[in-house]
């Protein structure tokens, strides 16, 4: 599996398997430009899984898009918690939204980031298909300052750790691995083109983002 330009992460392929040509074909004098996939996808090859819009998906973007299977994930509940912090109200929406017990990893943070990671590997293995992954709210109140935001690095940290998790069980070879995209809801009004966070213990995150109209296909 190729890495994604720009980043030192693989790319999740989808699980869906796609028809085979009739006949060979030569391959081409200069490079095709990336081909629509039934997954959403950019192709095999380029397969983009990272993607953010301006405003929310709805019903027929998803569907559009090839998803029938979604997770919510909503961001305005990890800000400005009175009993919780932003990473500890993120990793029991992650426990319930995934269905683990929330006891595996109390928090979003490097001490458990590995539990994190295991528990939702758990998870995308033995399904199948394709799993369209949601982050709702994610624009912080103040646009131009995303890089400030504490609760962003919490989500930086989360698809960190959903990357990780399809890594490993890719790795693996484990069956019936579910094709994972992800959508990050509001995060184009920033103007940022990549997404960037930080763990706690100092490592850094970047992921390059793409319109999530690239996932659709043409008219």
């Amino acid at each position: 599996m190729s890495n994604r330009p720009q980043s030192g992460f693989r790319r999740p392929q989808s699980a869906r398997s796609r028809p085979a040509p009739a006949a060979p074909v030569p391959p081409p004098a200069e490079p095709e430009p990336p081909q629509y996939a039934p997954s959403g996808e950019l192709g095999a090859d380029d397969a983009y899984w990272l993607f953010s819009s301006a405003f929310r998906l709805t019903t027929n973007d998803i569907t559009l898009a090839g998803f029938t299977n979604v997770i919510l994930l909503d961001a305005a509940r990890w800000r400005g918690g009175e009993e919780l912090t932003p990473e500890a109200c993120a990793a029991a929406e992650l426990a319930y939204s995934f269905g683990f017990d929330d006891a595996v990893a109390p928090t979003v943070t490097s001490d458990h980031a590995e539990a994190l990671v295991g528990a939702i590997e758990r998870c995308i293995t033995g399904r199948g298909g394709d799993l369209l992954i949601v982050f709702q709210n994610t624009l912080p109140e103040a646009a131009g300052r995303a890089t400030e935001d504490a609760t962003l690095h919490v989500v930086a940290r989360t698809v960190d750790i959903i990357n990780r998790a399809y890594t490993a069980a890719d790795d693996k070879e484990l069956p019936n691995l579910a094709g994972i995209s992800v959508v990050l809801e509001g995060y184009a009004r920033t103007g940022l083109q990549n997404l960037k966070g930080r763990w706690d213990d100092g490592r850094e995150v970047l992921f390059d983002v793409m319109p999530f109209t690239d996932a659709l296909p043409p008219p």
